[in-house]
């Protein structure tokens, strides 16, 4: 050994045998990587984890080890994502991360997971908490401070919606007219099964353009107010959402095949129901498809005079589905 205050080879040694005793082996992992289609994967995950510790590794095949899960959904235009980390002692509080793109959301999660990680480590190798001394009898409790101001829920913004549709319905018996709407709906996305919409559509429809008019041309001309108080996530990119309506109008009836036509105009009234179903086709545009009934409140018929004959009338349901696109503001 060498005289001084240096340090022996032996010394060195046993120093570095003792620092590799105390790092920990690297955690064996597997990952479970639920996302829509083209929304990152479990490779990008997994190196954002590494970036930021190096206490885990990929379990091989056959091999115990800890799990991370990870769920990602699109809820509109943003990505809602969840993560879980569950090991022998148990598992953790589920994590939520919203953001506005997958990657966003994955290098977020990535963050959580590699801090959870740790987190339990640490937990692991602490030594045990000393024992408590006997408990001393408290002092008397101090009278309780009043609760602290609750601060308000945030409300999530209604967001505009516009769009065209193209529709099928029958107002006049025994015809079919064909029209089309033009929507504005203010619409609340809240996450939850738990987000209205209230909607108006001006509407025009009439019976000549499917197939010529044979007794009779109706128009029908209508404004419908809509509102729909719960919508349901189908599935990442299909959203549906059922509604009540009540419709105000005039229908416009002209004979038909007659020496001497004569026109008609009647008020319109109805109230009715519908379903709504919305397929996302990329940022905030999505295709929507609707079909209901309108139960009007006051029947209509129209008659020729030369000979006198009923040539339509207003039905007891009268059926209506539209298809058309909406954008999102």
């Amino acid at each position: 050994m060498a005289s001084g205050g240096g340090i022996s080879f032996i010394e060195l040694v046993v120093l570095g045998w003792f620092s590799a005793a105390a790092a920990p082996a690297p955690i064996p992992i597997r990952i479970d990587f639920d996302a829509p289609p083209s929304c990152s994967t479990a490779d990008t995950l997994y190196e954002g984890i590494r970036a930021r510790t190096d206490r885990v590794r990929l379990a091989e095949e056959g091999e115990d080890g800890w799990e991370v899960r990870v769920r990602l959904t699109r809820v509109g235009p943003k990505v809602h994502g969840e993560l879980r980390v569950i090991h022998e002692r148990g598992e953790t509080d589920t994590r939520t991360v919203d953001g506005s793109s997958c990657d966003v959301v994955v290098q977020a999660l990535s963050l959580t997971a590699a801090l959870a990680v740790d987190e339990v480590v640490e937990e692991t190798l602490a030594p045990p908490a000393p024992v408590a001394p006997p408990p001393v009898a408290p002092p008397p409790k101090p009278p309780k401070p009043p609760p602290p101001a609750v601060a308000p829920r945030e409300v999530a913004p209604f967001r505009l919606e516009l769009g065209a549709e193209v529709l099928l319905t029958q107002v006049v018996t025994p015809y079919v007219s064909l029209g089309g709407a033009l929507v504005a709906r203010m619409t609340q996305r809240t996450g939850s099964a738990l987000s209205p919409s209230f909607g108006l559509a001006l509407i025009h429809a009439r019976n000549d353009l499917l197939q010529g008019a044979d007794r009779a041309s109706v128009q029908w001309t209508a404004a419908t107010l809509s509102g729909c108080p719960l919508r349901w996530e189908v599935a990442g990119t299909l959203s549906a959402a059922p509604c009540v309506t009540a419709t105000g109008g005039w229908l416009a009836a002209t004979g038909e095949g007659v020496a001497s036509p004569e026109s008609a105009v009647r008020s319109w009234w109805s109230i009715g129901a519908a379903v709504r179903a919305a397929v996302s086709l990329g940022g905030s545009t999505a295709v929507e498809i609707g079909a209901g009934a309108d139960v009007p409140l006051v029947r209509r018929s129209f008659t020729i005079a030369s000979p006198a004959e009923t040539v339509g009338e207003t039905p007891v349901i009268s059926p209506r589905a539209s298809v058309g696109i909406v954008h999102s503001f």
